[in-house]
Protein backbone atom coordinates (compact mmCIF):
# COMPACT_ATOMS: atom_id res chain seq x y z
CA UNK A 1 0.00 0.00 0.00
CA UNK A 2 1.09 3.57 -0.53
CA UNK A 3 0.03 6.99 0.62
CA UNK A 4 -1.01 9.44 -2.05
CA UNK A 5 0.60 12.82 -2.56
CA UNK A 6 -0.18 15.50 0.04
CA UNK A 7 -1.95 18.64 -1.11
CA UNK A 8 -3.86 21.62 0.29
CA UNK A 9 -7.23 22.33 -1.30
CA UNK A 10 -10.19 24.66 -0.80
CA UNK A 11 -13.50 22.91 -1.35
CA UNK A 12 -17.18 23.85 -1.14
CA UNK A 13 -19.06 20.92 0.39
CA UNK A 14 -22.74 20.68 -0.56
CA UNK A 15 -23.50 24.40 -0.31
CA UNK A 16 -26.98 25.01 -1.60
CA UNK A 17 -29.72 27.61 -1.97
CA UNK A 18 -33.39 26.91 -2.46
CA UNK A 19 -36.98 28.04 -2.19
CA UNK A 20 -40.09 26.19 -1.09
CA UNK A 21 -43.73 26.99 -0.54
CA UNK A 22 -47.26 25.74 0.05
CA UNK A 23 -50.75 26.71 -1.08
CA UNK A 24 -53.79 25.81 1.00
CA UNK A 25 -56.48 24.34 -1.27
CA UNK A 26 -58.96 23.81 1.55
CA UNK A 27 -60.42 20.64 3.04
CA UNK A 28 -57.00 19.69 4.44
CA UNK A 29 -55.34 19.60 1.01
CA UNK A 30 -52.27 21.67 0.07
CA UNK A 31 -49.90 22.06 -2.85
CA UNK A 32 -46.22 21.87 -1.90
CA UNK A 33 -43.18 22.72 -3.99
CA UNK A 34 -39.44 23.06 -3.65
CA UNK A 35 -36.63 24.22 -5.93
CA UNK A 36 -33.08 23.85 -4.64
CA UNK A 37 -29.72 23.97 -6.37
CA UNK A 38 -26.13 23.46 -5.30
CA UNK A 39 -23.62 26.29 -5.37
CA UNK A 40 -19.84 25.99 -5.34
CA UNK A 41 -18.46 28.86 -3.27
CA UNK A 42 -14.92 27.69 -4.01
CA UNK A 43 -15.09 28.87 -7.63
CA UNK A 44 -18.22 31.02 -7.52
CA UNK A 45 -20.44 28.95 -9.80
CA UNK A 46 -23.56 26.82 -9.58
CA UNK A 47 -23.23 23.09 -10.04
CA UNK A 48 -23.85 22.06 -13.63
CA UNK A 49 -26.94 19.94 -12.94
CA UNK A 50 -28.16 21.57 -9.74
CA UNK A 51 -28.12 18.18 -8.06
CA UNK A 52 -30.62 18.96 -5.30
CA UNK A 53 -34.27 18.16 -4.59
CA UNK A 54 -36.78 19.96 -6.81
CA UNK A 55 -40.41 18.83 -6.88
CA UNK A 56 -44.12 19.64 -6.79
CA UNK A 57 -46.77 17.65 -4.95
CA UNK A 58 -49.94 17.36 -2.91
CA UNK A 59 -50.17 16.76 0.83
CA UNK A 60 -52.99 16.08 3.26
CA UNK A 61 -54.05 13.92 6.17
CA UNK A 62 -53.58 10.87 3.92
CA UNK A 63 -49.88 11.61 3.31
CA UNK A 64 -47.83 13.25 0.56
CA UNK A 65 -47.49 12.58 -3.15
CA UNK A 66 -44.73 14.37 -5.04
CA UNK A 67 -43.09 14.37 -8.46
CA UNK A 68 -39.66 15.61 -9.52
CA UNK A 69 -36.10 15.14 -8.32
CA UNK A 70 -36.04 13.78 -4.78
CA UNK A 71 -34.21 11.53 -2.35
CA UNK A 72 -35.44 7.96 -2.81
CA UNK A 73 -37.08 6.26 0.21
CA UNK A 74 -33.83 4.31 0.60
CA UNK A 75 -31.87 7.52 1.02
CA UNK A 76 -34.53 8.90 3.35
CA UNK A 77 -34.16 5.82 5.56
CA UNK A 78 -30.37 6.08 5.64
CA UNK A 79 -30.43 9.68 6.88
CA UNK A 80 -33.39 9.03 9.21
CA UNK A 81 -31.06 7.13 11.56
CA UNK A 82 -28.93 10.27 12.02
CA UNK A 83 -25.74 8.25 11.50
CA UNK A 84 -24.11 10.79 9.17
CA UNK A 85 -23.50 13.31 11.97
CA UNK A 86 -20.76 15.16 10.06
CA UNK A 87 -21.93 14.60 6.50
CA UNK A 88 -20.39 16.60 3.64
CA UNK A 89 -17.06 16.74 5.47
CA UNK A 90 -13.99 14.49 5.45
CA UNK A 91 -15.99 12.24 7.82
CA UNK A 92 -18.93 11.72 5.46
CA UNK A 93 -20.12 8.14 6.02
CA UNK A 94 -20.78 7.71 2.30
CA UNK A 95 -17.03 7.87 1.85
CA UNK A 96 -15.89 6.04 4.97
CA UNK A 97 -18.34 3.19 4.47
CA UNK A 98 -19.33 3.26 0.79
CA UNK A 99 -23.00 3.62 1.67
CA UNK A 100 -24.76 4.08 -1.64
CA UNK A 101 -27.91 6.20 -1.76
CA UNK A 102 -29.64 7.97 -4.63
CA UNK A 103 -31.36 11.25 -5.33
CA UNK A 104 -33.33 10.41 -8.47
CA UNK A 105 -34.79 12.60 -11.19
CA UNK A 106 -38.27 11.92 -12.60
CA UNK A 107 -39.33 10.32 -9.31
CA UNK A 108 -42.93 9.65 -8.30
CA UNK A 109 -43.02 9.23 -4.53
CA UNK A 110 -45.45 8.74 -1.67
CA UNK A 111 -44.74 9.37 2.03
CA UNK A 112 -47.30 8.26 4.60
CA UNK A 113 -48.51 10.32 7.57
CA UNK A 114 -46.73 9.85 10.87
CA UNK A 115 -48.39 7.01 12.81
CA UNK A 116 -47.10 7.52 16.37
CA UNK A 117 -43.54 7.78 15.07
CA UNK A 118 -43.90 5.26 12.21
CA UNK A 119 -43.62 6.43 8.59
CA UNK A 120 -43.68 4.52 5.29
CA UNK A 121 -42.38 5.68 1.91
CA UNK A 122 -42.34 4.32 -1.63
CA UNK A 123 -41.17 5.62 -4.99
CA UNK A 124 -40.69 4.65 -8.62
CA UNK A 125 -38.70 6.27 -11.41
CA UNK A 126 -40.42 5.41 -14.73
CA UNK A 127 -38.12 3.78 -17.29
CA UNK A 128 -36.75 6.37 -19.68
CA UNK A 129 -33.19 5.10 -19.93
CA UNK A 130 -33.25 3.73 -23.47
CA UNK A 131 -33.48 0.09 -24.63
CA UNK A 132 -31.78 -1.28 -21.50
CA UNK A 133 -33.85 0.84 -19.16
CA UNK A 134 -37.39 0.79 -20.57
CA UNK A 135 -39.11 -1.01 -17.71
CA UNK A 136 -42.00 0.35 -15.68
CA UNK A 137 -39.47 1.57 -13.13
CA UNK A 138 -35.76 2.18 -13.65
CA UNK A 139 -35.68 2.60 -9.87
CA UNK A 140 -38.15 1.47 -7.25
CA UNK A 141 -37.66 1.76 -3.53
CA UNK A 142 -39.56 1.28 -0.28
CA UNK A 143 -38.71 2.12 3.31
CA UNK A 144 -40.08 2.18 6.82
CA UNK A 145 -38.86 4.63 9.45
CA UNK A 146 -39.57 5.02 13.16
CA UNK A 147 -38.68 7.85 15.52
CA UNK A 148 -39.86 8.18 19.12
CA UNK A 149 -38.35 9.06 22.50
CA UNK A 150 -34.81 9.32 21.16
CA UNK A 151 -34.94 6.00 19.28
CA UNK A 152 -34.65 5.95 15.48
CA UNK A 153 -35.06 2.81 13.37
CA UNK A 154 -35.04 2.41 9.59
CA UNK A 155 -35.14 -0.31 6.96
CA UNK A 156 -35.19 0.03 3.17
CA UNK A 157 -34.90 -1.84 -0.12
CA UNK A 158 -34.04 -0.39 -3.52
CA UNK A 159 -33.79 -1.87 -7.02
CA UNK A 160 -32.01 0.09 -9.76
CA UNK A 161 -31.66 -0.45 -13.47
CA UNK A 162 -29.67 2.77 -13.51
CA UNK A 163 -26.29 4.14 -12.58
CA UNK A 164 -25.72 4.55 -8.86
CA UNK A 165 -26.00 8.33 -9.21
CA UNK A 166 -29.60 8.04 -10.47
CA UNK A 167 -28.86 8.48 -14.20
CA UNK A 168 -30.50 5.73 -16.27
CA UNK A 169 -28.01 4.72 -18.95
CA UNK A 170 -28.81 1.01 -18.77
CA UNK A 171 -25.14 0.09 -18.27
CA UNK A 172 -26.08 -2.36 -15.51
CA UNK A 173 -28.16 -4.38 -17.93
CA UNK A 174 -31.60 -5.76 -17.24
CA UNK A 175 -30.52 -7.13 -13.87
CA UNK A 176 -29.18 -3.77 -12.66
CA UNK A 177 -28.34 -3.68 -8.98
CA UNK A 178 -30.29 -3.93 -5.76
CA UNK A 179 -29.52 -3.20 -2.13
CA UNK A 180 -31.06 -3.29 1.30
CA UNK A 181 -30.34 -1.31 4.45
CA UNK A 182 -31.10 -1.47 8.15
CA UNK A 183 -30.08 1.14 10.67
CA UNK A 184 -30.72 2.47 14.15
CA UNK A 185 -29.85 5.48 16.24
CA UNK A 186 -30.42 6.40 19.87
CA UNK A 187 -30.05 9.70 21.69
CA UNK A 188 -29.83 9.83 25.47
CA UNK A 189 -29.23 13.25 26.98
CA UNK A 190 -26.07 14.54 25.24
CA UNK A 191 -24.98 11.18 23.82
CA UNK A 192 -25.90 9.76 20.39
CA UNK A 193 -24.98 6.36 18.94
CA UNK A 194 -25.95 5.18 15.46
CA UNK A 195 -25.28 2.09 13.35
CA UNK A 196 -26.16 1.06 9.79
CA UNK A 197 -25.64 -2.00 7.58
CA UNK A 198 -26.00 -2.22 3.80
CA UNK A 199 -25.77 -5.11 1.35
CA UNK A 200 -25.42 -4.05 -2.29
CA UNK A 201 -25.62 -6.52 -5.19
CA UNK A 202 -24.80 -5.48 -8.74
CA UNK A 203 -24.19 -7.02 -12.15
CA UNK A 204 -25.80 -9.95 -13.93
CA UNK A 205 -24.10 -12.82 -12.05
CA UNK A 206 -24.70 -11.57 -8.50
CA UNK A 207 -21.83 -13.64 -7.06
CA UNK A 208 -19.67 -12.78 -4.05
CA UNK A 209 -17.39 -10.60 -6.19
CA UNK A 210 -20.43 -8.52 -7.14
CA UNK A 211 -21.75 -7.98 -3.62
CA UNK A 212 -20.53 -5.15 -1.42
CA UNK A 213 -21.33 -5.29 2.30
CA UNK A 214 -20.92 -2.14 4.38
CA UNK A 215 -21.47 -1.36 8.02
CA UNK A 216 -20.71 1.70 10.07
CA UNK A 217 -21.09 3.13 13.55
CA UNK A 218 -21.06 6.73 14.73
CA UNK A 219 -21.06 8.26 18.19
CA UNK A 220 -21.34 11.89 19.23
CA UNK A 221 -21.31 13.76 22.52
CA UNK A 222 -22.49 17.34 22.96
CA UNK A 223 -21.12 19.63 25.65
CA UNK A 224 -21.82 23.33 25.76
CA UNK A 225 -21.68 24.65 22.19
CA UNK A 226 -19.48 21.76 21.08
CA UNK A 227 -20.04 18.32 19.60
CA UNK A 228 -17.38 15.59 19.50
CA UNK A 229 -17.92 12.94 16.81
CA UNK A 230 -16.24 9.59 16.11
CA UNK A 231 -17.06 7.24 13.21
CA UNK A 232 -15.88 3.88 11.92
CA UNK A 233 -16.92 1.92 8.83
CA UNK A 234 -15.98 -1.34 7.15
CA UNK A 235 -16.56 -2.39 3.52
CA UNK A 236 -16.01 -5.87 2.07
CA UNK A 237 -16.24 -7.26 -1.45
CA UNK A 238 -14.98 -10.82 -1.58
CA UNK A 239 -11.28 -10.68 -0.68
CA UNK A 240 -11.20 -6.90 -1.15
CA UNK A 241 -12.15 -4.27 1.37
CA UNK A 242 -11.86 -0.86 2.95
CA UNK A 243 -11.83 0.43 6.51
CA UNK A 244 -12.35 4.05 7.36
CA UNK A 245 -12.47 6.03 10.57
CA UNK A 246 -12.78 9.66 11.52
CA UNK A 247 -12.74 12.10 14.42
CA UNK A 248 -14.34 15.52 14.38
CA UNK A 249 -15.26 18.46 16.57
CA UNK A 250 -17.85 21.11 15.74
CA UNK A 251 -18.47 24.36 17.60
CA UNK A 252 -21.67 26.40 17.32
CA UNK A 253 -21.06 30.13 16.98
CA UNK A 254 -24.80 30.82 16.92
CA UNK A 255 -28.05 29.04 16.06
CA UNK A 256 -27.16 29.28 12.36
CA UNK A 257 -23.36 29.27 12.20
CA UNK A 258 -20.73 26.73 13.22
CA UNK A 259 -17.11 25.78 12.58
CA UNK A 260 -15.55 22.32 12.58
CA UNK A 261 -12.33 20.35 12.33
CA UNK A 262 -12.28 16.75 11.09
CA UNK A 263 -9.75 14.02 10.36
CA UNK A 264 -10.47 10.85 8.37
CA UNK A 265 -8.38 7.86 7.35
CA UNK A 266 -8.96 5.13 4.75
CA UNK A 267 -7.15 1.81 4.40
CA UNK A 268 -7.70 -0.69 1.58
CA UNK A 269 -7.16 -4.44 1.21
CA UNK A 270 -6.06 -5.93 -2.09
CA UNK A 271 -6.95 -4.06 -5.25
CA UNK A 272 -10.09 -2.48 -3.85
CA UNK A 273 -11.14 0.26 -6.27
CA UNK A 274 -14.30 1.51 -4.68
CA UNK A 275 -15.60 4.58 -2.94
CA UNK A 276 -13.67 7.23 -1.10
CA UNK A 277 -14.65 10.72 -0.03
CA UNK A 278 -17.19 12.83 -1.89
CA UNK A 279 -16.33 13.49 -5.50
CA UNK A 280 -14.07 16.51 -5.69
CA UNK A 281 -12.60 16.24 -2.22
CA UNK A 282 -9.37 14.80 -3.62
CA UNK A 283 -9.67 15.85 -7.26
CA UNK A 284 -6.29 16.24 -8.90
CA UNK A 285 -4.34 14.22 -6.32
CA UNK A 286 -2.00 11.65 -7.85
CA UNK A 287 -2.91 8.18 -6.63
CA UNK A 288 -6.02 9.31 -4.78
CA UNK A 289 -8.77 6.71 -4.34
CA UNK A 290 -11.63 6.75 -6.82
CA UNK A 291 -13.96 9.52 -5.68
CA UNK A 292 -16.80 9.02 -8.15
CA UNK A 293 -20.20 8.17 -6.64
CA UNK A 294 -21.24 6.16 -9.71
CA UNK A 295 -18.04 4.13 -10.09
CA UNK A 296 -18.43 0.38 -9.82
CA UNK A 297 -16.08 -1.56 -7.57
CA UNK A 298 -14.09 -3.48 -10.17
CA UNK A 299 -10.90 -4.26 -8.26
CA UNK A 300 -8.78 -3.83 -11.38
CA UNK A 301 -6.21 -1.47 -9.87
CA UNK A 302 -4.21 -1.36 -6.67
CA UNK A 303 -6.15 0.30 -3.86
CA UNK A 304 -4.63 3.39 -2.32
CA UNK A 305 -4.72 4.37 1.35
CA UNK A 306 -5.39 7.97 2.28
CA UNK A 307 -5.89 10.46 5.08
CA UNK A 308 -7.52 13.86 5.17
CA UNK A 309 -7.62 16.73 7.67
CA UNK A 310 -10.15 19.50 7.12
CA UNK A 311 -11.45 22.64 8.75
CA UNK A 312 -14.65 24.33 7.69
CA UNK A 313 -17.50 26.70 8.41
CA UNK A 314 -21.25 26.16 8.02
CA UNK A 315 -23.95 28.85 7.88
CA UNK A 316 -27.67 28.15 7.48
CA UNK A 317 -30.07 30.84 6.32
Amino acid sequence: MSRFTSRDQRHSCASRIGFKGTEDLGNGLSVIWKAETGYDFADGGAWDDGGRNAYIGLTGDWGTFLYGRHDTPYKMAYYATGIDVMGDTAMDMNGLGAFNEVRASNAIAYVSPNFNGLTFAGAIVPGEGGPAGDSLADIWAVSVMYSNNGLKLAAAYEDLKCEADGSCSGSYGDDGNDKWLVGAGYTMNNLYVGVAYQSWNYGDDRNDDERVDSWGVTGSYSFGNNKLVASYADVSQGDLGQQGWGLGLSHSLSKRSSVYVAYADLEHQGSYNGYSWDAGAFSGLNGAPNASYDSRITGDSVGEDGAMFSIGMIHNF
